[in-house]
């Protein structure tokens, strides 16, 4: 290989990765200044001086103050999300029993994983729960509540009309069920929960919102297998 292309090729990886470790510096300095002092209080020259880099270097990785934000939340938004839809219609079309325990045992290893998730992605959860006002996402808790009222009045439509259930449920029953849900895992963030603590505490929300759900649609629990 001739010496100036191993250069070239040397020199864009040395930039690569200059340019990574720049991104992550401005990231951790970002973290912690809309933790301190929120969205809208937070200050784009304090977080790029903590970060060691001038303004115009930050701008080069993110446009705008929201941006920056949105990098630090959206994969978080992403797996709430997809935890979420778990609850669709397509994710129980092949359910024999919705009451087995195999049923139950899926959703406790999807709860366990969000739980988690959650824990290991605390900061960004907590900028989102308690720091967004003026931000893209602000409005995250309404959000979510609302995709998953969504998903559970589709399904438990679903589940009506294919016999499975023997009771209609209610636009205002299904939003408070869903919102309760939604609101009881949110809750570990704004109330600072240990993790240990949070387990146990989304099981027995887990046990109360289920049973409470097959008794009010007229789903016998003693059909368990």
């Amino acid at each position: 290989m001739p010496f100036f292309v191993y250069k070239i090729q040397s020199e864009g990886i040395i930039m690569s990765e200059s340019a990574a470790e720049t991104k992550k510096k401005i990231l951790d300095s970002a973290m912690a200044e809309f933790l301190e002092k929120g969205f809208m209080n937070a200050s784009l020259r304090t977080i790029a001086a903590n970060a060691g880099v001038t303004t115009g270097a930050m701008y080069r990785h993110f446009k705008d103050k929201d941006a920056l934000f949105c990098a630090l939340v959206d994969d978080a938004i992403d797996a709430s999300t997809k935890a979420v839809m778990l609850a669709d219609v397509s994710n129980h079309l092949d359910l024999n029993n919705v009451v087995s325990k195999e049923h139950f045992a899926e959703e406790s290893r999807h709860t366990n994983e969000l739980i988690n998730y959650i824990f290991d992605n605390f900061d960004a959860f907590t900028l989102l729960l308690t720091k967004a006002a003026g931000s893209t996402h602000e409005n995250f808790q309404e959000e979510i509540c609302d995709l998953h009222t969504k998903n559970c009045a589709e399904t438990f439509n679903w589940m009506y009309k294919n016999g499975i259930s023997k009771k209609k449920v209610d636009k205002m029953t299904v939003h408070f069920i869903a919102s309760t849900i939604i609101n009881a895992f949110l809750e570990i963030i704004t109330h600072k929960m240990t993790k240990k603590a949070a387990f146990q505490y989304i099981e027995n929300i887990e046990e109360f919102t289920r049973f409470g759900m097959l008794h009010m649609m007229g789903i016998s629990c003693s059909d368990e297998k």
